[in-house]
């Protein structure tokens, strides 16, 4: 039984993401207008490309240049993959590149399963519309698929960080405002507040605290909720206000943040 899904991001450039789940299904012969970059997450696949029979094992990746002809079909009696689909503009206005040099090997070893995970995370993303800040984790998991790909693969050069201590002191404000005002961040916002550009950004708040604007959204809501139980607000309305799904959506980032649920916090006056 197939359980195949189709993302559509109109909001960010035209994005799509491809998650395959099949047993009988096979394409004929095609190219993709823009890049197509996947991941074998369970079974093995197949491709007819570059004039030779490619066989991928999981782990592997799928790496197709625009206009790339190519078929495609399953090895295994079941077959699993993420593949993310990207125009060459995308791409550049994604990582702010001027050109691109295009993947010169279609089906590496995925090292680490790095880009396995990423493209994993943005099919979580994908899935939990509803989530909070969900187009800011679905922005931040792109990026992510593409700056590794083309980096490892691409030959791509992304300009380094610096240390942008007033920057990221800005973001830190505006992303405790935000939170406790309930706006809904993006990552777009986030970044004309502070005068960086998206793609930067990710890099620069990674490097000076360890954590992408995402991270820093979760690290405040949880801090946010945290607060709001000091209050004795009910947790179930603490996780509304501080602006997660529901309360079980707050209990697991509160351990993830605390080492504790909520309820063996102990007040002492």
């Amino acid at each position: 039984m197939d359980k195949n899904r189709y993302h559509h991001l109109g909001w960010l450039h035209g994005i799509e993401l491809f998650e395959a789940a099949f047993s009988s299904q096979n394409f004929s012969r095609h190219a993709h207008d823009g890049f197509a970059i996947g991941a074998i997450a369970e079974g093995v696949g197949g491709y007819f490309c570059r004039g030779e029979k490619m066989v991928l094992p999981t782990g592997s990746l799928s790496l197709m240049n625009p206009e790339e002809p190519h078929t495609g079909y399953a090895e295994t009696p079941w077959l699993r993959y993420n593949m993310l689909y990207a125009s060459e503009d995308a791409v550049c206005a994604v990582l702010e590149l001027r050109s691109l040099r295009g993947f010169a090997t279609v089906a590496p070893k995925d090292k680490g399963l790095a880009i396995s995970h990423s493209l994993s995370a943005l099919a979580s993303a994908l899935n939990a519309p509803k989530s909070p800040d969900w187009r800011l984790r679905t922005e931040e998991a792109v990026y992510d698929v593409l700056s590794k790909s083309f980096v490892q693969y691409g030959r791509a050069d992304l300009h380094p960080p610096g240390r942008e201590f007033s920057a990221i002191s800005t973001l830190r404000e505006r992303i405790s405002s935000g939170v406790t005002q309930g706006d809904n961040l993006s990552l777009s916002e986030l970044a004309e507040t502070v005068g960086l550009s998206p793609s930067y950004l990710i890099r620069a708040t990674r490097r000076q605290s360890g954590l992408t604007p995402h991270g820093m959204v979760l690290q405040a809501r949880v801090e946010h909720a945290h607060n709001l139980l000091l209050e004795k607000t009910p947790a179930a309305e603490a996780a509304v206000m501080a602006g997660f799904y529901d309360q079980a959506h707050l209990i697991r980032q509160y351990k993830r943040h605390f080492g504790v649920t909520p309820g063996a916090v102990i007040q002492h006056f």
